[in-house]
């Protein structure tokens, strides 16, 4: 997956979405289909339908409705669906989604992960349980998946997403583009810490006017500086940790190993590494266009040099990893939905089941059509046209990884390799807990807020931390930091009990 930067829910839900949610595992009644069995069968026991699918793209594509009517040929033919693809800005998807969801708007399907989680979309009655479903409709979808990854979508013992199977792990680092690396003889084997970049982004400031030495923003602890000192609490807000040497898994809330992200964003914007208007710019464009030297990425992946250098202007890159591979064991950083307002919630699991099992629509989403935005090298193995008008490069926001085509300059072992990670990283030792965030629903939607307003600020660099952290912190105080806090400390603390991690 690559993103490297996570945005955090913004804004609660309005209270229109909650109204008349049950809480049942049964689907609604409207719009039922027979099961999924009979719809490979053919089409015309199935009632036409339409299902509405919002997901995030880091930019929108140029020939999307010509992709849509091709994918509409084989849901139609296999489903007797057409899907009205709604593909958002990922600067611009949290919001959205607020605004579809407090609207009541009847759609379909919903990208879910780390911009949007699912728990807070669960307790907020906005998307419904799925294990009916899945064994009614999606039985082939449901072994595909291995366990650990239903049991990080399981809210009070019921599944509430689809994983999009992937690397399921990070690995934290930067990608440098090779003709700076050959240019000014960088040494990668000496980048162990990310103040060891430090020299070669001042080299690319001083002597490359047109290229932005760092284009990446500082998150957390979670996925930056000190990572490999930390473990985070999955499925809040990237700010509660443990450390690893720690055997009594004290919990700490804005540790100095978390802070210090922001601080060396302040740093490096004021050495002039990072853009002036990085905090407002539209980064991906810059991106593409080659003008970015180095970016952090925290999924360094196998085979992730050829996926970055299609969305890279072209540029071959090198990867420098900075930690060793580690794992919450499934966290849900990109899966799908069902909206509690889907009138079709059986065909829509019908849609997500074949997206997940037929290569072709999945590619088709992926890669868009053959010869027209991409040409096949061989079999298993594609090229993206120079001039596509189709090239999201989100495999992961589709469905399951494994049944992308390679990209041109991928190992061709990359899927293998993949899963291997998958089963060996280091595991984090509380990345089973889950949190209920009912009793505190308020004072989370109220902190969101102003992290909101502060956050691309601090991550970016632009807002000096120094300056900017105690008045924030003072607010964030204000708006029910230590409710919160003690919330989440009695659920761990319960949590670490019933695990036997301390007694």
């Amino acid at each position: 997956m690559k993103t490297w930067m996570k945005v955090t829910l913004t804004a609660s839900l309005a209270a229109a979405v909650l109204a008349g949610c049950g809480k049942g595992d049964e689907a609604p009644a409207a719009g039922s289909s027979p099961a999924a069995g009979t719809a490979t069968a053919g089409t015309q026991t199935l009632a036409p339908v339409e299902l509405t699918w919002y997901y995030p793209l880091s930019q929108l594509q140029g020939d999307q409705e010509t992709v849509a009517a091709e994918v509409n040929k084989i849901t139609k033919e296999k489903l007797n669906a057409t899907v009205k693809l709604m593909p958002v800005p990922i600067g611009d998807y949290v919001q959205k989604m607020n605004t579809v969801l407090a609207a009541g708007e009847k759609f379909d399907i919903l990208w879910t992960g780390y911009l949007l989680k699912p728990e807070e979309l669960v307790r907020k009655g906005a998307i419904q349980p799925l294990d009916t479903l899945l064994d009614k409709y999606a039985p082939e979808l449901k072994k595909d998946v291995p366990q650990v990854m239903w049991e990080g979508l399981t809210v009070d013992d019921k599944i509430y997403a689809i994983p999009n199977q992937q690397i399921n792990g990070n690995r934290i680092g930067f990608i440098i583009q090779k003709r700076f690396v050959d240019k000014y003889n960088l040494d990668v084997t000496k980048i162990k810490k990310f103040e060891d970049i430090e020299p070669f982004l001042e080299q690319i400031k001083q002597n490359e006017p047109n290229i932005i030495p760092f284009g990446s923003a500082f998150v957390s602890a979670a996925q930056g500086v000190n990572s490999d000192q930390m473990w985070v609490l999955p499925g809040l807000d990237d700010h509660f940790y443990v450390k690893k040497d720690d055997p009594t898994y004290k919990l700490l809330r804005y540790p100095e190993e978390d802070l210090v992200n922001f601080k060396l964003a302040s740093k490096w914007y004021k050495a002039g590494y990072i853009f002036k208007d990085a905090a407002t710019a539209k980064m991906s464009d810059y991106e593409t266009k080659g003008q970015m030297a180095v970016i952090m990425n925290n999924v360094l992946k196998p085979g992730v040099e050829a996926e970055v250098k299609t969305k890279n202007g072209g540029n071959d890159v090198v990867v420098v990893p900075i930690t060793d591979w580690f794992s919450n064991g499934y966290s849900a950083t990109t899966n799908q939905a069902l909206s509690r307002t889907s009138a079709n919630p059986e065909r829509a699991m019908m849609l997500l089941n074949l997206v997940n099992t037929d290569k072709q629509l999945y590619n088709l989403l992926c890669n868009g059509i053959e010869g027209t935005h991409y040409d096949k090298v061989s079999d298993n193995v594609v090229k993206t046209k120079a001039d596509s008008r189709y090239k999201p490069n989100m495999d992961w926001v589709f469905g399951s990884v494994f049944n992308s085509y390679l990209k041109e300059g991928q190992p061709a072992n990359v899927w293998e390799e993949t899963k291997k990670i998958n089963a060996t990283s280091n595991v984090n030792p509380i990345g089973a807990f889950k949190f209920n965030s009912e009793p505190v629903s308020t004072e989370i939607a109220n902190l969101n807020a102003i992290w909101g307003e502060y956050k691309k600020g601090l991550t970016t660099g632009t807002l000096d931390f120094d300056k900017t952290w105690p008045t924030m912190y003072d607010r964030l105080k204000k708006a029910g930091e230590d409710k919160y806090v003690a919330e989440v400390t009695k659920q761990f603390n319960e949590f670490l009990k019933k695990k036997g991690l301390v007694k």
